[in-house]
């Protein structure tokens, strides 16, 4: 029977198994993706046209070419990069799908470049696109991990998802439960760690990846600075020659209070030619400047400004420019450039948004508050407490900045681990700005329960959690009432 199958076919079958598509993660791929995630794109790009013609029928090279994409819409954050370069999508996810589905990589490429398109259409407000592509993304990587269970990778991106997707205001819930999907913080941040805690022990081509998306999600979903720096600094970073691995650290530090930390590794980040540009590394050292009070911030913002070519954190910039001036007691070039904080740059970003809202509300910022919030922001909890021992009270004359010097004296003490201070500042906090659209009633509400929370007193815990949920039409809502919810969550268990 064998002698009757047509010698064509046969000789179709050998050609079409001799060129089937396959996922090869050798040398020269993964050298090509340590250059891409160090930002040397330049590099990357080389080492995977190189690939490519040594290895036609390789598709981790079309693969990596879209990580080459997405870090360079994320460094330069241009509208123009991201429309010419998301054409790029739909071909390479038509190429994946001709690979060999018995490979643990199929399903997974397929969903990495979802994710990357998604996180870029949010970046640039295309929600709608970013839904779809995360559903895809979700749906993929959940079918490979029933598939695959003991491929480590898959759960570095299923962490990402379920974290963000257990972030999302209860009011939209019902949205993500429609299209299929579930999440939860914990179980995100859990796999994470896992992968971590892997990476440390075994040969794992996306360790520092994992580790540096591990220690965002620690930041900006469980407000965790520390344990964010911590799971750095044992992971072996900052890396030299590495500049994204420096914009980690970076952030890290400036967002979660460790500024001195901040200042040397951005000093010593590496230069030249062999790096993509990344302006916002000058916004940066801009803030940890300005937190530390130092006379130059002003300058970085300047350069931000000046070489940056997309609209986040324009705004922002000049109204730290008019910050650094007013602390020197310059009103002058304060009101310069907090007017070009209306008209200039865009307003997606929360940074922004709230540059927009000086800038609209003619009323310049208290220089004692202001001051005493930069040094808390930076970690200088002694000096930010001097400052607020200059004045009292009585010295404000309007409710908000009574307001106001009670919930940053209090948040002082609170981060300085003086809490029965700290409290009776929440208190009067409360009291002062419950009828006042700012956050700073609703947070102090919740700082209260988290107080309470760690001390095991759970019946104040829950009322004053619910009593952050109660406040109505303030800034920072919906990450607040999420924050108290959580909080209530973990009582309940």
């Amino acid at each position: 029977m064998f002698r009757k199958i047509p010698l064509l076919f046969l000789l179709l079958v050998a050609f079409n198994s001799i060129h089937a598509q396959v996922f090869d993660f050798n040398e020269n791929c993964r050298k090509a993706y340590n250059a891409t995630i160090a930002l040397k794109l330049n590099e990357g790009t080389t080492l995977l046209n190189a690939e490519e013609k040594k290895n036609p029928d390789n598709l981790i090279p079309v693969y990596l070419e879209n990580y080459v994409d997405f870090l360079n819409v994320y460094t330069t954050d241009t509208r123009a990069k991201y429309e010419l370069l998301k054409k790029n999508k739909d071909v390479r996810l038509t190429q994946l799908m001709e690979g060999d589905p018995g490979s643990p990589y199929y399903l997974f490429t397929q969903a990495e470049v979802n994710l990357q398109w998604a996180a870029l259409s949010i970046k640039f407000g295309e929600y709608l696109n970013s839904i779809f592509e995360i559903r895809k993304a979700y749906k993929l990587l959940e079918e490979n991990q029933s598939k695959f269970p003991d491929f480590k990778a898959n759960k570095k991106s299923l962490g990402v998802l379920y974290a963000l997707l257990g972030s999302v205001p209860d009011k939209y819930k019902w949205g993500v439960n429609l299209l299929g999907m579930e999440g939860s913080i914990e179980r995100g941040i859990n796999y994470l760690k896992e992968v971590t805690e892997y990476g440390k022990k075994n040969d794992f081509i996306y360790h520092e990846e994992t580790v540096t998306i591990y220690a965002f999600l620690l930041l900006h979903l469980q407000n965790d600075g520390e344990t964010a720096w911590k799971v750095l600094q044992e992971n072996g970073f900052p890396k030299k020659e590495n500049l994204m691995n420096v914009y980690t650290c970076a952030h890290i530090c400036v967002y979660g209070k460790h500024t001195d930390e901040a200042l040397k590794i951005l000093a010593n980040q590496p230069t030249g030619g062999a790096f993509t540009s990344f302006p916002h590394l000058n916004y940066l050292t801009g803030l940890a400047k300005l937190n530390k009070l130092e006379n130059d911030a002003d300058s970085f913002f300047k350069k931000y400004v000046v070489e940056y070519k997309g609209e986040n954190h324009i705004k922002s910039s000049f109204q730290k420019i008019a910050w650094s001036y007013l602390i020197k007691g310059d009103t002058i070039n304060y009101f310069h450039f907090i007017n070009k904080a209306e008209n200039i740059g865009g307003s997606m970003v929360d940074a922004d948004k709230q540059a927009l809202k000086e800038a609209q509300s003619n009323r310049i910022p208290n220089i004692s508050l202001l001051r005493a919030r930069l040094l808390f922001d930076g970690g200088y909890y002694q000096k930010a407490a001097n400052e607020m021992n200059k004045v009292s009270e009585g010295y404000f004359k309007t409710a908000e900045q009574q307001t106001e010097y009670f919930y940053r004296t209090a948040r002082i003490y609170d981060e300085w681990n003086k809490k029965d201070s700290a409290l009776i500042l929440y208190s009067k906090a409360i009291e002062s700005g419950k009828y006042l659209p700012r956050y700073f009633a609703a947070n102090s509400a919740f700082e209260t329960g988290k107080i309470y929370e760690e001390r095991g007193v759970k019946e104040k815990a829950i009322e004053y959690y619910n009593l952050c949920l109660s406040f109505e039409n303030h800034e920072y809502k919906n990450g607040l009432d999420q924050k108290a919810k959580a909080g209530l969550n973990r009582i309940s268990k």
